[in-house]
């Protein structure tokens, strides 16, 4: 029997088994005695199984409205981008702290926000976690900003400050926080260098931290190093994307090793950081989801 035949019988076979894996060790991360740790673990088994309330179901509906408009626009907007661009563009460090002009359709730039899937899981962890001071790191066109905001809002309590560096992009960014009626919302405006070190400030101690900016080694360890004073004793700290470009997984690493990181997960797409101490001291939690998220269905109607 020809080996690409016998790949695909096996392949029902092994996903099913991975999946098994998969779901018993968010079972015992669930249940582990650190309260961070265990709210990591009801975030992920919630989002996967789309295990929500009415009025997160509600929620999500509305942002997803809002993101299918903005797929579907027909506008240019001027863009200033301030980052690393793509994997392929090795932009030096000039280039990057004056900014790359382009003429960009908003549906492309809306493009870029995190698919729903991801967007979920962040709602479903602020909801766990109830967080009362949150900073996001690059907010587009504020879509997984208003998740967040959502969550708080229907939490009862907190705050989010979300950084956009191209004056543009951070228009839609309000139009969508402001449309939604997420008044725990405000969008700052300018490159990251020069407005998070101040933001940081106003929002200290800040619980929840989302670094969905700067992709580049350099720029998310300077960042992460730079919020440390700023964070309270049990944050939680997101980086998108660390799988992105070699640099943005030697980042990751070196950001799992520091003596601020008392516990972390490696979902593949993002990584989770646990500031402080606590009975998961030490610990670094691998969790493939590839097969999991096959089978996933977005609560808001988006794929």
């Amino acid at each position: 029997m020809p080996g690409k035949a016998i790949k695909r019988i096996l392949r029902k076979p092994v996903d099913h088994l991975r999946r098994l894996r998969t779901r018993k060790l968010i079972d015992r991360i669930r249940s582990h005695g650190d309260s961070r740790i265990s709210a990591v673990g009801r975030a992920l088994s919630d989002t996967l199984s789309g295990n929500l309330k009415e009025e997160d179901r509600e929620s999500m509906g509305l942002i997803e409205q809002r993101r299918t408009g903005l797929l579907r626009s027909t506008d240019e907007i001027d863009v200033i981008d301030y980052g690393a661009g793509n994997p392929d563009s090795m932009r030096s460090k000039e280039e990057m702290a004056g900014g790359v002009h382009a003429r960009r359709k908003v549906s492309d730039v809306c493009g870029a926000s995190k698919p729903p899937f991801w967007c979920v899981f962040l709602y479903r962890l602020l909801r766990e976690l109830g967080c009362s001071s949150c900073v996001e790191l690059g907010s587009c066109v504020g879509i997984s900003a208003a998740y967040q905001a959502a969550a708080l809002n229907n939490n009862g309590m907190g705050t989010l400050r979300t950084l956009e560096g191209c004056p543009e992009i951070a228009r839609l960014a309000e139009e969508t926080i402001k449309g939604l009626g997420l008044e725990n919302t405000t969008v700052i405006t300018g490159p990251f260098n020069e407005t998070l070190e101040g933001v940081l400030s106003e929002s200290s101690p800040v619980d929840f931290f989302f670094n969905d900016g700067h992709h580049d080694h350099d720029a998310v360890l300077d960042y992460f190093r730079r919020s440390l004073p700023f964070l309270s004793r049990e944050a939680v700290i997101v980086f998108d994307d660390i799988s992105w470009s070699p640099g943005m997984r030697s980042a990751w690493t070196e950001i799992e090793e520091d003596d601020h990181v008392a516990a972390s997960f490696d979902l593949g797409e993002i990584g989770i950081a646990l500031i402080g101490s606590g009975s998961g001291s030490g610990s670094r939690f691998r969790i493939h989801l590839g097969s999991l998220m096959k089978q996933w269905q977005s609560p808001g109607g988006s794929e």
